[in-house]
């Protein structure tokens, strides 16, 4: 597929209903805006029953949950909380969790503009025992506005987040830094850019923060300190996505936007439709965008981008839309998703590759409401979110139940090596039938051994209907094998670019369709025997 019909594929019914009036006059195609590199990445979360199932009918808090499963209210604006007896505060959002020496601790930031008397929280602490109970409640940051989302920093503070851009005379749009304890003062960090602000998460290996932009023309941007982890100076710059997936970082010279928007200083700058929650995972940026209901992943060692989930191209019966806050379990790799608008769900991208509900609030208590803050406690063995807007004010939830455990653990050395090779896929370019059957898909392996080198024995699956013409069934049509690696060098990192190819018999039956789903598999067997099965899911268009 040539470049310019890659862009024009993108810009798909829903993308064109849902462009508003704040995109800077529409749909325009120069420069950067909604950028090609965007539209021609692949998207392979697909609908599915997830790893717990279909969700059951309400329960006391109207909450519907998978099979085993509970919920429990923790805080409602203007409840007292905590042996403070302090009141609840008004319209909570992004949320984040700190283990303490008897506990946690979490977060909660207040999407409310500052009222003084009235609405004073920014952000504020809910601290939990060992046994999960609530046992007190404080502000750890007053006097700012509409603070939407934020994120963890692995030095232990808080960065809660203004949505709001800096057009105020006190100079909104900031990034503050808090401590969960509530005994240091919050720290404004404007060098990290004065804008309409979302979330903000930290690359601890690269050490960078990343930050997304709640605007239809926003960026994505990366923050580099001079001194890190100090964020009170660094470099500013905006992502430019290129064809392949690949992203340019172009430098923001004006972070506090004196004159011009930081948005608006790199006019080849990609733009994201309103850029929304973020969340780093094993050197994972995860972020999501709500105009088009998608999730990227943004590779931070490979600096890659690919689209994890896409509503747009799934279709109008795409389980998951208006993608807002996100997280991912500490203890499985799942990530966790929440609606702000719809039917009101949270539903997991499961490292299978499926999008699949997880919770739902049906009732007309929350019609007007969105689902915000999806964070686990430190264990990963309970969930938290809020509904923003339920009737009687915002609430915060917990979830428990038999949340799984598939990470793996860490297997001593011993006389012989026993660990599984670590694979990860990457699809790139945008996949298409037309594309696949002249030239093949191109496929990146990321592979990690200490027993090199490792075969692989790879192959693609779809569903094809059985020449009678009754029903269907899984066919491979493309098989390859190859090596990664060269023994004597263990450890480390292998990059392996692979092209799969349909069989001959299977182009013609192929080239009668509009859409295929398929899966690439990956067996990956080391030198010591040791064997990981892994599974990419592919739409081609």
């Amino acid at each position: 597929m040539a470049e310019e019909e890659s862009f024009r594929d993108g810009l798909t019914r829903r993308d064109v209903l849902r462009a508003s009036a704040g995109a800077a006059g529409g749909l325009a195609l120069a420069g950067g805006l909604f950028g090609r590199g965007l539209d021609a990445m692949a998207a392979p979360a697909v609908p599915g029953a997830g790893p717990y199932g279909a969700l059951q009918a309400p329960d006391a808090n109207g909450m519907r949950l998978p099979v085993g499963f509970t919920s429990r209210e923790i805080a409602r604006t203007d409840k007292p909380l905590g042996k403070s007896n302090k009141p609840f505060h008004f319209l909570p959002d992004g949320m984040g969790t700190f283990k303490t020496d008897d506990g946690f601790i979490l977060v909660s930031n207040s999407e409310a503009p500052y009222i003084e008397g009235a609405w004073e929280t920014g952000t504020a602490a809910i601290r939990f025992d060992k046994n999960f109970n609530v046992t007190d409640y404080y502000d750890i940051l007053k006097g700012t506005d509409l603070n939407c989302s934020g994120g963890v920093t692995p030095w232990g503070t808080w960065l809660s987040c203004e949505e709001r851009s800096n057009d105020s005379s006190k100079g909104g749009g900031a990034v503050w830094e808090c401590d969960p304890y509530g005994v240091k003062p919050a720290v404004r960090h404007p060098k990290m850019g004065l804008f309409k602000h979302e979330a903000c998460s930290i690359d601890p290996i690269g050490k960078a923060a990343y930050l997304t932009e709640d605007l239809a023309t926003g960026c994505l941007y990366k923050f580099t300190p001079t001194s890190y982890p100090d964020l009170s100076a660094g470099k500013l710059e905006a992502a430019k996505v290129e064809v392949d997936g690949t992203v340019t970082w172009l430098p923001i010279n004006d972070p506090e936007g004196a004159v011009t928007p930081p948005r608006d200083q790199q006019p080849d700058a990609t733009r994201f439709k309103r850029g929304e929650g973020m969340w780093y995972d094993d050197g994972v940026i995860y972020f999501a965008t709500t105009q088009d209901d998608r999730v990227y992943a943004y590779h931070c060692a490979e600096n890659e981008i690919e689209v994890l989930y896409d509503g747009v191209s799934t279709g109008d019966d795409a389980p998951l839309h208006d993608v807002d806050n996100v997280t991912v379990s500490p203890i499985s790799g799942d990530l966790y998703a929440c609606e702000d608008a719809g039917d009101l769900q949270v539903r997991l991208i499961s490292t299978e590759g499926e999008a699949a509900p997880f919770v739902q609030l049906p009732g007309p208590d929350h019609e007007n409401s969105e689902m915000t803050g999806p964070a686990f406690d430190p264990t990963g063995n309970r969930f938290y979110f809020a509904s923003q807007r339920a009737v009687g004010g915002g609430v915060i939830y917990e979830v428990s139940g038999p949340f799984r455990r598939t990470r793996a653990e860490e297997i001593p050395p011993g006389p012989k090596d026993r660990k599984k090779p670590r694979v990860k896929i990457r699809t790139l370019g945008k996949p298409s039938l037309r594309r696949l059957l002249r030239n093949g898909q191109p496929f990146k392996l990321i592979i990690k051994e200490d027993s090199p080198p490792v075969e692989l024995e790879i192959k693609l699956v779809t569903k094809l209907r059985r020449a009678a013409g009754k029903g269907s069934r899984q066919v491979t049509i493309g098989r390859l094998s190859t090596k990664a690696g060269k023994s004597g060098k263990s450890g480390k990192s292998r990059n392996k670019r692979i092209r799969m190819k349909v069989g001959r018999g299977y182009k013609k039956r192929l080239r009668r369709r509009d859409v295929a789903q398929a899966k690439l598999i990956v067996v990956a067997t080391d030198a010591e025997g040791n064997r990981t099965r892994k599974t990419k899911r592919v739409r081609f268009s």
